[in-house]
This record gives C-alpha cells, sequence and structure tokens, in this order.
C-alpha cells in the first residue's frame, strides 16, 4: 500500500513538474494561507521568528530546510499544528523558489483584469472547457429551461407559455416578483428580522425597510446608488424619506433588552456587527477577524478595523435597549394616514378650542376645593403590613443593595429610580403569603420586561411570589414548585411606559387563580390563567425584593408608594386606593409645580365628580378627539434607521476587542490594501460608502457580479462569497469573474442587464443533466445549473400552483400555518403565542413571513433557511429525513394540495392537468399508471395533488 501511495505521489509530482510557470496566487498562497500564514502572515503580534511569508522580502533560504526536515523540533509547520504538508505541496514550494520566488498581490485586490480576449460569457467557459477536451452540453428542454429561469429571476414557476425565450426573459425581469425573490438573499445579509433577538426577542417594525429593498430592485435601481442609500442615504443633501428608510440596512442587527447587560458592551456589539455585515456584504471580507489582532490571513490590521468601526460608532443609540423599536427611529405615514392626522387634528383643535371658557371658569373652583380637599379625599389603607414610600431614603427594615438608589420625584413625595443595577430588599415581618392579602405599588417602567418585585426562591422549588413587568402586561406567579404547583396570571390588558400607574395584587389565599385579581389604576383587569395547580404553601424565608427578581431581571423605571396590606380587595377599595394616592399626591404639590399630565388628571377627576352635565360634555368631546387622533397617529408605521450624532464619538482601538479596554484614538479609515480613499470623500459614512463603489475598487463589482452568478448557478464563480480572502476559494474562472466585474460597473451598474446577460447565455441555458462524473461539482460550467428549491420557492411554488397565492407586493409581516407551542417554549414564561393570521396572511410570499430570531417558522429553517442573527451571504444546502416530512405533513401543503385538486375539478384528464401544471411537461405511461393507481387506492385527488408536489422534478431546478 505505501509503495501505490508513493508511486501516486511520484506520478503527480512529475505532472507538477512538467506543468508551466507556478503563480503565486493559484498554486502557492493556498498553501502558504493554510499552513504558514497563521505564524507568518499579517498579523505582527502573532508572526514568529521575524519570518513574513504573504509579501515579498522575507528570508527563504531556510524555508526549504525546514519543510524538508525530519526533525519533529525542526520541521514546519510545527507536528502541533496538525497541516503537514504533502509531497505536492513541498515540490511546488521548492520549484516556486527555484523560479525566483515570485509574489502577486492577492487577486481580489489586484484592478480587474479584462485583457481585451474572449469578451463574452461563452467564449471564456468554451474556451476553458475545450482546454480540457470537454465541450458544452445540449440546450435544456424548451419548458425545462423556461421553469429554470422563471424560478431564478422570479422564484416563482411560469404561469404562461412565450413566444421566444428571450421575451419570457424580459417579462421574468419587469415582474414585480423579480424584486421580491431578489430581496430574499439581500434579507438574509442584511439579518432581517422582526423581533430584536437575545433574551427578550421582542417585536420591533423593519418592513418598510424590505419594502424599500424589493421596490429599489424592481425598479432596477444602479447598484452604486443602492450602496449609498443603504449605507448613508441620511447624509446625502436634502435626503428623501425613501433614503432614510434605506439605511435601515444596518439597524437590522440583534438589539439587548436584558436587565443586568452592560450598556457600552452591546453597544460596541452591535457597531462591530454593522463592520462585519458590510464588509462580509459588499467585499466579501472576514474583517471581524481583525477585533481582537491584526487578521492572519489578510491585510486588515486591528488599527483598520477599528478606522471601519469609526464610520458606525456615531449612531445616538443604547446598547440595552428600553423599547421594542430602539431609537433612532423614523414615522412614515401613508398618504391616507397623513390626510387623516390633518382633520383629525383640526378637531382636536376645535374642541379644546370649545373647552377653554369651560375651563377658565373651572379654574377658580377648583382651586377653592382644593383647600378643604385633604378632609374628603379617599384614605390609603392604613392598616398595612409594609408601606415604603421612598421619600429620600430607605423605609425601616429595607436596604439598597448594588449601585446607588436615586430619588426623583414621585406620586406621593419622592420615587426610587432603579436601572437594573440595584435594587431595595428586606423582611417583611407579619407578611403571611398562604393567608390573604393585597400588594400595591406605584410603577413608571422603562422596558419591557423586568421585575417590579418579588419575594421568591432564587433556585429549587422558587417558592414564593413574583409580580413581573412584560410589555406593559402584568405576570403574576405564586409559586410552590416551579413548572409543578403554582398559579400564574397574566393581565389582558396593558399599561403604557414612561407613566405612572398603579398596581394592585389581591390574592384571597385559596391557592385558586380564581382568588387572584389584578387592579390597574383602581379598575379590574382580564386576568389570562396559565397555570392553576397550586397545592402547597409559597411562603418562604427570603427577603421582599424592590427592583428585582432574584439574580437577574432587574426593573429599569421609577417605584413609588409600595403597601402590603392583609385582606383581599374588591373592585370599591382598590379604586378608593388608587384616588387616594393619586389626587392626594398631586394636592399635596405647589399648583406652580404641577406638570400638564397632573393638571389633567386633577381636572378629570374634578369635572367627574363635581361639574355640571354640560361641562362633562364638552370636556368628553375634547378627549374624544384628541383619542381618536392618538390612535390613527400610534398606527403609523415606523423603521429603525440610522443617524450621526451632532458631536461624534472617538473611536479606539480595543485591546482583544473588550469594550473596557480602549487604547489608541482612530479616525474613520479604509483597508489600504482595498482601495485608496478617495481625495474629495468626506470621513463619515457617506465617504466609505462611495469609496465601496469607486473607480479603484475592484471588490465591490467582483462580489457583487459573484451574488448575481451564485442567484443562477447555485454557486458564485467564487464558491465562498463570505470570504474572497486568502483563506477563501479562489474563483473557478478569473477571467469571467473579472469580465463580468467590469461589464457591470461599465454598464452602470445595471443588475438587471448583467441577470440577462447571464441567463441569455449558452452557459446557462445548457442542460443540467450529467453526462460523466468528471466534473460533479460543475466547476468547469459544462451543464446547466440544477439544485433543491429553496425554503421560500417551495412554499411559494406550492401556493402558486394551488392558486392559493396572493401576491400582493409589500407590507407588513404575516403569520402562516406553523405548529402550536413553539414560541412558549422559547419566550420566557411561555408568555408568547404565535397565533397564525386569517384570509390573505396565510396566503402571502414566505419572504413576508414574521421573522422571530429565537423561532424562525421551522418550515423555512428545516429547508436551511437562517436563523437572521448574523449576516449570511451563501445558505447551506442539506437533504434530510425531516424535509420530506415537512413537504408531507405541513399544514401549508396540504391545503396547497386539496386547493390543488379542487382546481382540477371539470377537467378532462384531472392527473395529467395537475402534472402538467406542476412540471410544466406531459406524464409518460408509468407516471400516469402510478398516480391512477394512487387514486384508485385513497380515492381522493388531493392526494394524488399532493403526491405530484412532492415529486423531485417539482421540488428541484433542473
Amino acid at each position: 500500500m505505501r509503495l501505490l501511495c508513493f508511486i501516486a505521489a511520484m506520478g503527480m509530482i512529475q505532472s507538477l513538474l512538467v506543468a508551466g510557470e507556478l503563480q503565486f496566487n493559484r498554486d502557492i498562497r493556498p498553501i502558504l494561507s493554510d499552513h504558514c500564514f497563521t505564524c507568518h502572515g499579517p498579523d505582527v503580534k502573532a508572526r514568529k521568528a521575524k519570518l513574513r511569508l504573504d509579501l515579498p522580502g522575507g528570508e527563504l533560504r531556510e524555508v526549504v530546510g525546514r519543510i524538508t526536515s525530519h526533525d519533529a523540533d525542526e520541521v514546519m509547520p510545527p507536528p502541533e499544528t496538525n497541516k503537514p504538508l504533502t509531497a505536492v505541496q513541498i515540490e511546488k514550494l521548492k520549484r516556486w523558489m527555484t523560479e525566483g520566488a515570485k509574489y502577486q498581490k492577492h487577486w481580489a485586490f489586484e484592478p480587474l483584469s479584462v485583457d481585451g480576449g474572449v469578451g463574452s460569457i461563452d467564449g471564456i467557459v468554451e474556451k476553458g472547457l475545450k482546454e480540457r477536451g470537454m465541450n458544452y452540453a445540449p440546450e435544456a428542454d424548451a419548458e425545462v429551461l423556461l421553469r429554470r429561469v422563471a424560478l431564478d429571476l422570479t422564484g416563482l414557476p411560469p404561469e404562461k407559455n412565450f413566444g421566444s425565450y428571450e421575451e419570457a426573459v424580459d417579462e421574468f425581469l419587469a415582474s414585480p416578483h423579480f424584486g421580491e425573490h431578489l430581496a430574499v438573499g439581500w434579507m438574509d445579509a442584511a439579518r432581517y428580522a422582526d423581533t430584536n433577538g437575545y433574551f427578550g426577542d421582542k417585536p420591533r417594525q423593519m418592513w418598510l425597510w424590505r419594502d424599500w429593498v424589493i421596490n429599489a430592485f424592481n425598479a432596477n435601481m444602479p447598484f452604486d446608488q443602492f450602496t449609498v442609500e443603504q449605507l448613508a442615504g441620511d447624509l446625502l443633501p436634502n435626503a428623501t424619506v425613501a433614503q432614510r428608510i434605506a439605511t435601515g440596512f444596518n439597524r437590522n442587527h440583534m438589539a439587548n433588552n436584558e436587565s443586568g447587560s452592560i450598556e457600552e458592551e452591546f453597544r460596541t456589539e452591535y457597531v462591530v456587527d454593522r463592520v462585519d455585515t458590510t464588509m462580509t456584504t459588499w467585499l466579501g471580507l472576514t474583517a471581524g477577524c481583525a477585533q481582537c489582532h491584526d487578521h492572519k490571513f489578510d491585510p486588515i490590521s486591528q488599527r483598520e478595523f477599528y478606522q471601519l468601526f469609526a464610520f458606525f460608532n456615531n449612531v445616538p443609540e443604547q446598547g440595552v435597549i428600553r423599547q421594542e423599536n430602539p431609537p433612532p427611529v423614523m414615522e412614515v405615514p401613508t398618504e391616507e394616514q397623513k390626510r387623516e392626522l390633518v382633520k383629525l387634528a383640526g378637531e382636536a383643535k376645535e374642541a379644546a378650542k370649545a373647552f377653554e371658557p369651560v375651563q377658565a371658569m373651572l379654574k377658580p373652583k377648583i382651586a377653592e376645593w382644593e383647600k378643604s380637599a385633604g378632609e374628603t379625599l379617599p384614605v390609603p389603607p392604613s392598616s398595612v403590613v409594609l408601606h415604603v414610600d421612598f421619600n429620600g431614603q430607605m423605609s425601616a427594615g429595607m436596604k439598597a443593595e448594588g449601585t446607588t438608589v436615586v430619588f426623583e420625584r414621585g406620586i406621593r413625595g419622592e420615587a426610587a429610580k432603579f436601572d437594573a443595577t440595584q435594587h431595595v430588599e428586606g423582611r417583611v415581618n407579619g407578611f403571611d403569603a398562604d393567608r390573604a392579602w393585597s400588594i400595591g405599588l406605584w410603577v413608571n417602567a422603562d422596558g419591557s420586561l423586568s421585575c417590579p418585585l418579588s419575594l421568591i426562591e432564587a433556585e429549587g422549588n422558587r417558592r414564593g411570589l413574583e409580580v413581573i413587568w412584560q410589555k406593559g402586561r402584568v405576570q403574576v406567579n405564586l409559586v410552590h414548585r416551579w413548572g409543578a404547583s403554582a398559579i400564574e396570571v397574566s393581565t389582558v390588558e396593558a399599561l403604557s411606559q414612561r407613566a405612572w400607574h398603579q398596581v394592585v395584587v389581591s390574592y384571597d389565599g385559596t391557592q385558586k387563580a380564581a382568588g387572584l385579581r389584578v387592579f390597574f389604576d383602581g379598575a379590574p383587569t382580564t386576568l389570562e390563567v396559565r397555570r392553576d395547580t397550586l397545592n402547597g404553601s409559597i411562603a418562604n424565608n427570603e427577603p421582599l425584593r424592590i427592583g428585582r427578581r432574584d439574580s437577574g431581571l432587574g426593573f429599569y423605571g421609577k417605584i413609588d408608594e409600595l403597601r402590603i396590606v392583609p385582606g383581599a380587595l374588591d373592585g370599591k377599595a382598590a379604586g378608593e386606593w388608587f384616588w387616594a394616592e393619586r389626587i392626594r399626591g398631586i394636592v399635596e404639590i405647589d399648583a406652580a409645580k404641577r406638570v400638564s399630565a397632573e393638571r389633567e388628571i386633577l381636572l378629570d377627576y374634578y369635572i367627574d365628580l363635581f361639574a355640571q352635565a354640560a361641562a362633562k360634555a364638552v370636556r368628553g368631546r375634547m378627549k374624544a378627539a384628541q383619542q381618536k387622533e392618538k390612535e390613527v397617529r400610534e398606527a403609523v408605521p415606523t423603521v429603525l434607521v440610522m443617524q450621526e450624532m451632532e458631536k461624534p464619538r472617538t473611536a479606539h482601538v480595543l485591546e482583544r476587542g473588550q469594550y473596557d479596554k480602549p487604547l489608541e484614538a482612530v479616525e474613520a479609515g479604509v483597508p489600504v490594501a482595498v482601495a485608496p480613499w478617495p481625495a474629495d470623500a468626506p470621513r463619515n459614512r457617506l465617504g466609505f460608502a462611495r469609496w465601496l463603489v469607486s473607480a479603484q475598487n475592484p471588490l465591490t463589482p467582483r462580489v457583487a457580479v459573484n451574488r448575481l452568478w451564485q442567484l443562477c448557478f447555485g454557486e458564485g464563480l467564487v464558491r465562498t462569497p463570505n470570504d474572497f480572502g486568502s483563506q477563501g476559494e479562489a474563483p473557478t474562472h478569473p477571467e469571467l469573474l473579472d469580465f463580468l466585474a467590469a461589464k457591470f460597473r461599465e454598464s452602470g451598474w445595471n443588475v438587471k442587464a448583467m441577470l440577462k446577460m447571464i441567463v441569455m447565455s449558452k452557459t446557462y441555458r445548457q442542460s443540467s443533466v450529467m453526462r460523466d462524473g468528471s466534473d460533479p461539482q460543475n466547476r468547469l460550467l459544462g451543464r446547466g445549473p440544477s439544485g433543491r428549491l429553496s425554503a421560500e420557492m417551495l412554499r411559494d411554488q406550492a401556493l402558486l400552483l394551488s392558486g392559493l397565492l396572493v401576491p400582493k407586493i409589500g407590507g407588513p409581516s404575516v403569520k402562516p400555518f406553523q405548529p402550536p407551542g413553539l414560541w412558549e417554549a422559547v419566550s420566557y414564561n411561555g408568555e408568547e403565542t404565535y397565533v397564525p393570521d386569517t384570509g390573505d396572511g396565510l396566503w402571502r410570499r414566505s419572504l413576508y413571513t414574521y421573522v422571530k430570531r429565537q423561532s424562525p417558522h421551522p418550515m423555512l429553517l428545516t429547508f436551511d433557511g437562517p436563523t437572521r442573527e448574523k449576516c449570511l451571504v451563501r445558505r447551506s444546502s442539506t437533504n434530510t429525513p425531516l424535509q420530506a416530512l415537512m413537504l408531507l405533513n405541513d399544514e401549508t401543503f396540504l391545503r396547497a394540495a386539496e386547493a390543488l385538486a379542487k382546481r382540477s375539478e371539470g377537467k378532462e384528464d384531472c392527473i395529467a392537468w395537475m402534472f402538467r401544471t406542476a412540471t410544466r411537461r406531459e406524464p409518460d405511461a408509468e407516471e400516469r399508471g402510478l398516480l391512477k393507481g394512487l387514486w384508485q387506492r385513497r380515492g381522493s385527488w388531493a392526494v394524488v395533488a399532493h403526491a405530484i408536489l412532492n415529486l423531485d422534478e417539482v421540488i428541484t431546478k433542473r
């Protein structure tokens, strides 16, 4: 066996020795990059023996001896790297050195090479085939080719025949579905999702950016403009609304709302993500590898990484977000909403004007009433187990933990302010959690998920009670044994953030959810019972914690006037408690120091109790008009956008990439190895975007056309689209890549023209049938493209063929069918439930499907769809049993089969019609017989339709 291996190796070496002159990029760089650059490459801190092999000038005489040595202490690469050189690689290196060790700049950084030779896709490809004694495959059958090009350009199968192939191509390029199809890949790169990700994974609104992308592709926006508007549309002179929406590209990253997270750590993470995403999407470079040290394989220093960082470091944003749509955010009303808002604003203004004389008449009466109001107002509960008023100090027995508790103006006197880094705790003497009790407190919350109050064990059975704030809804948990013996309820109603509200929780001690009530601002709420299995004590030895759950889930906002009262309360008592503290708190403040909201509350209270009917009616009309305007304004869609701070932040190199270890300050800049900075470009995102598409930058057009080639052929000319650097694959056809890149730039960055050139080529129109096994991966392009349809295309095709597809373009995300329970499994305490849409939302194209990062739609995920947590420019392609089960059992595909069968009703030959609709050809006798037998056995045309939709020919592009 060893002799055979030796003979084989000698044969390869011999063919190498008789080959032409070695080229550094083609033959040598891949060897050095894989085996040597880690210790002898661009990273100066990791470089050993002062030897650098990625650039000329290194001392190479000793290298030959080291790579051929049999001494474990001398041989390179060292044995512990597990990367030994093969005999062929050693011979290549020796011969390269013998021939003068000629270096080349990495191919991706070289200027575009168009030597004026064979000037077409087919000329270049055919030349390569002939050099290897190969020829083109025959042209694909007309129907196969029509289906192929329709899927590649629109993501949908064709619905009619055409007079010519070119006519079909032109119609597909002009179709509004073209923009939808191209948007899918761009959304992968931009990490688009409908939620923020991380622990909370709460909803956000970004669909307006998705609509912008679809519209831009449909309008054939030049790719250089497409680039500039997404990276710096807000910095363009007189930026339009659409140009500002475009900048949402770099706001699609995840955003964290978890209490206890470190603000600057996550803000830094967002900026790093922008750098990594932008460099991958436009330049195909793994710039993120330079975050902690100089890139080990490519000429990107750590300093240059943070110069790129500086471009994206000036967004006025928070690392730990407080809102579901974290600023900067832009409202984008429709024309109809604009008109409605103008109308409602006018009506609200008129109603307010009508109330002015009434208010003037009431003002002295209210002032007179206030003098003795304290004697007639309801009184807060006086029989209390605990009362914490937070008036500038801790109550007896309570102490602050964590950072300093700050006191600000509250409901009555002062309130405690929390930012999840502190809490107040203490023992509650005389409180029996198993008997009837009521807990009331005032909260002014600033966040979507936090814990204002808890008395619960941190581990084990987690016995105790807790009050959780979840996006304005309040969840109350009474626990004997977590997940088994507990009462868990949540309010259906939600409170507004950044406003004072009283929350009262009242429990009658019966160990039943029916005995638990929650009041908001004195009014009873509707409770959703999630668990009602409590059968033991909830008492424990833990302290009461105000502003924290246990070790986590800290509270953001303010808390005031906490009272624990023995006994359960009814609605009347809860209402009196609310007004007792709310109105007393206002009356106790000097009138000149009251804020607007307090004046309005006091006015409403007085009118409701003491004013005449006419005054109440005028006030009611004004409030109704204001509420209508508010509702329409809240319905206006928003989108996250980029924005520059008035005073830019200073960017620093970060030691090992750690947010809290800044080193030298840096100014915005770019990797000099890629392209020079344009002399007249501003040092901001706008200048950076223009640098990307400048004539001196060869990478951007190469990466862009490679992505378009990948769209049509399944693989790019560079098969590592995320890495055009030393560790990535070299292009299979370098001359073709540069030819396309040059044509793309010369055409004015015309995306549709480039795609038409590709799909009109003989190379694309070949049959995809493999003639022999000489090129299994089709690297030589000796046959046409083929492959299983993407997740979105599989579902969209089933909807189209069945007649269920709703072809509406754009709009908010939708929720098609998916199995129940998935969101509960990943959301905190199972508090989120996926509710499928009804009507059109079930049948929209898949790119509009709601993307929850912690739980993407299972059908899309099963067929290799991404989670959209990070930039992705090439999906994996797997073939699993689960995929077959999905196609056979998923609700959407079952409904599609039923609808396809129904469409066939009344046809002369149902089997032939459904088969032809799905495959665009007639079934042969064997296929017809098999399908007829299936119908005879099962007696259902839907079963036959389902079988047809699952044919390999239907789920595959050929």
